[in-house]
């Protein structure tokens, strides 16, 4: 299980979009409609297709109270508690060598035509890993939202991190929610996860609409916090419309990755870029046509399974982004201010996003 050691840098999406919302807060009065969400209970609530146990081997899970002590664990594993307490019981996770297996899943019963969150918390519990988790939420057959997990464990400069998720019932009775690991590698690709929440969205208050969920037409809006850093750790500040080409091409890498592994084919550039058949964006809570963005080009190249895409400011005062999805599993992302940027700029590292994220009228 040791024996990858190749690292390739990577930008650590908590959030984006259709993806993922990360470090969203929770109403403290709704409902949770998952059965034994933080593990207290055992193994038990859930289903799944790892095997229970013994964690040495892809495909298998333990529920504990520490990694480290989990039958089978590596040396290097995580000596930390859950997430809930610090002392109660997660569930600890060797992933598999194929997506197709759900880690974890449930069926709950919905209302229709009804908004609901899907939150949970991950960690790596490997203390550096060279691979780490890319877990996909699906729901009745169609995936919602990813998430890749910080590189460390929490007792090695890493954390516990949030991940939330927004789904309309639509006409759906039930929901079918599983999470699913896109990682297949052997090596490492290990990862605890706890406080799992599926609860319905409340509606909103009554009363005068012209407030951040009512944008006036044509505008563009963001009350997300968004904490970034390049390579060498230095932090970058975005202005609004910098965070939504950030999203936005972060979007793009997620759906590249995900047609070539989840999907099995190559996406479209229809679906890959703005254009007249695009199929457009839903970033928060209102969607997002990047054909409409007076701000930036959008243009994305593809070379057989090897791809680029680039964020292009048309105004002198918005810095570029530039994805580079040639080299492997999980795309670069570089960022220059003031013009385009290229695969010699500064390579972002770590981006977390929390609360609501763009909204787009």
């Amino acid at each position: 299980m040791r024996a990858c050691w190749e690292f390739k840098p990577f930008a650590a999406i908590c959030g984006f979009g259709l993806f993922a919302v990360a470090c969203l807060a929770q109403a403290a009065a709704a409902q949770n409609l998952v059965v034994n969400g933080d593990f207290e209970g055992g193994n038990t609530g859930f289903t799944t297709k790892y095997a229970f146990g013994d964690v040495s081997g892809p495909g298998t899970y333990n529920i504990g109270t520490n990694p480290s002590s989990a039958p089978g664990a590596y040396g290097d594993w995580c000596n930390c508690g859950d997430h809930t307490s610090g002392t109660g019981m997660m569930m600890i996770v060797n992933g598999a060598t194929s997506a197709a297996l759900a880690v974890w899943q449930e069926v709950v019963h919905v209302t229709p035509s009804t908004n609901y969150t899907f939150s949970y918390w991950g960690a790596e519990v490997d203390h550096v890993s060279n691979s780490l988790p890319h877990l996909a939420v699906r729901i009745n057959g169609r995936v919602i939202g990813n998430s890749f997990f910080p590189q460390n464990s929490p007792d090695n400069g890493g954390q516990w991190m949030n991940f939330s998720f927004d789904w309309n019932s639509g006409a759906s009775h039930t929901a079918d929610i599983a999470l699913v690991d896109l990682n297949v590698d052997a090596t490492f690709n290990d990862f605890a996860i706890d406080d799992i929440s599926f609860t319905p969205v409340a509606a909103p208050a009554a009363g005068p609409s012209a407030g951040l969920n009512d944008p006036a037409p044509g505008s563009m809006t963001t009350v997300a916090n968004i904490a970034l850093t390049d390579s060498s750790g230095a932090a970058i500040a975005l202005n609004p419309a910098e965070k939504v080409a950030l999203m936005f091409m972060n979007a793009i890498a997620s759906m590249e990755d995900d047609c070539n592994r989840h999907l099995s084919r190559r996406c479209s550039l229809a679906e890959l870029v703005a254009g007249v058949n695009s199929p457009g964006w839903n970033i928060g809570r209102l969607k997002y046509d990047p054909a409409r963005d007076p701000n930036y080009r959008y243009t994305v190249t593809l070379m057989g399974r090897q791809w680029t895409a680039s964020a292009t400011p048309q105004q002198p005062d918005l810095g570029g982004f530039f994805v580079d999805g040639r080299a492997g599993m999980i795309a670069d992302i570089y960022y220059k201010a003031g013009g385009p940027a290229t695969s010699t700029d500064a390579k972002l590292s770590d981006i977390s996003i929390q609360g609501e994220l763009f909204q787009v009228h």
